[in-house]
């Protein structure tokens, strides 16, 4: 399922960045939910289409990505994200092979703390994996590489290029996990437990609720950015208050800070730190360039930022489906016998609580009562007071 506002907002006015995941349905047939998810101008969590197939495996993530590519047809310079689940690897190398294909740098550390029991390990991966500057990732990942080596050449095996910012090919942005698609999954945790149709119907509901949200609070901003764009302009912004500028000509610059360097070339849109070419919002360097030679530092932040691409991301409307005796449904369409799938209900209690992943640290219970961690409340031994 592919709403069409959805799809009208991200060919127009979104990040050409897609987030791949699954989780698992608790209805009566069990099965796994199939999300496909972008972020707007204002780092919100933009659903692009879902699907229902019996389990994560090459058939279903197939089939799910060839009716995703189908939707949307073709996109230049198309990220994909997601874990490293091997069966998703394949799909988007088959059905999307001009496509990126990058991991979540969250789950690589989550295996990396399973494997290497190192929290030093795990520091300077998530270092190496945010460095803009690829001298910067050389000296973190070196560190990594002379405490580990077997660390380093796991690393290696996965492919630089797929989890480090600074060796990324295309356009990644500020999205490196795969966490808005987890959080989708937290906001579906009790609709997960719903049948199929009333399933689907919650779904539309819920975009057709963000919708209108979003929409009325893009109306209502003043500034040129988005409020989360504007927001990252400020706080650098600030820091590049004590920068000092020294020209170069009409349009470069050096700009010094605590014997640091970097050379801004407001023509082309880069500086050498690569902060702004990577994420596409002016880095400190180029404001301050920017205050230097005065210029407007909104002029030079990415469409997909502004307020007008977040109205134009949000400018569909959702409807509701209707009462089901009005629907006009054509005969081959109502021909067509669905069967239930050919599932066994496991013995026991249905689990409600996803398996943790490898890395993820287990839920200690504290006692609402004397505020100690190891019990709660109910087995509580000490003496009421």
């Amino acid at each position: 399922m592919s709403i069409g506002a959805s799809l009208v907002g991200f060919h127009t006015s979104i990040r050409p960045v897609i987030v791949v995941d699954g989780t698992f349905l608790k209805a009566k047939y069990l099965g796994t939910l199939f999300i496909a998810a972008c972020k707007d101008g204002n780092n919100q969590i933009c659903p692009l289409a879902f699907g229902i197939g019996d389990s994560e495996n090459d058939a279903s993530w197939e089939w799910f990505l060839q009716k995703l590519h189908d939707a949307l047809g073709h996109i230049d310079d198309l990220f994909v994200i997601s874990d490293r689940h091997g069966s998703i690897e394949k799909a988007v190398h088959k059905v999307f092979p001009h496509a990126r294909h990058g991991v979540c740098t969250y789950h690589v550390g989550q295996n990396l703390k399973t494997k290497f029991k190192n929290p030093t390990i795990h520091k300077l991966f998530h270092d190496a994996a945010h460095a803009y500057h690829v001298s910067e990732f050389n000296f973190i990942f070196g560190q990594l590489e002379m405490i580990d080596p077997r660390a380093a050449r796991y690393l290696m095996d996965i492919g630089v290029d797929r989890w480090a910012h600074s060796y990324s090919t295309r356009k990644r942005y500020n999205i490196m996990t795969t966490g808005i698609v987890e959080s989708l999954n937290a906001v579906l945790k009790n609709a997960r437990d719903l049948p199929v149709l009333q399933l689907v119907e919650e779904l539309r509901n819920l975009l057709q609720k963000w919708f209108v949200t979003r929409q009325q609070q893009a109306m209502s901003m003043s500034t040129e950015l988005t409020m989360w764009a504007d927001g990252e302009l400020h706080s650098r912004y600030n820091m590049s208050a004590t920068y000092l500028v020294e020209p170069i000509n009409s349009k470069e610059c050096n700009v010094n800070y605590a014997d640091i360097s970097a050379q801004v070339n407001l023509d082309t849109r880069s500086c050498t730190c690569r902060q702004f070419d990577l994420d596409h919002i002016p880095c400190a360097h180029v404001i301050a360039a920017c205050r230097f030679y005065n210029i407007s530092c909104y002029t030079l932040c990415s469409k997909y930022f502004t307020t007008k691409a977040l109205l134009s991301s949000y400018s569909k409307c959702i409807y509701p489906t209707g009462n089901e005796i009005d629907w006009v449904v054509p005969n081959h369409i109502r021909d067509k016998v669905v069967l239930p799938p050919k599932t066994r209900r496991p013995t026991g209690r249905p689990r409600k609580v996803r398996i943790s992943s490898g890395g993820e640290g287990k839920h200690t219970s504290r006692c609402s009562r004397y505020g100690q961690y190891g019990h709660n409340r109910k087995t509580c031994k000490r003496p009421i007071p």
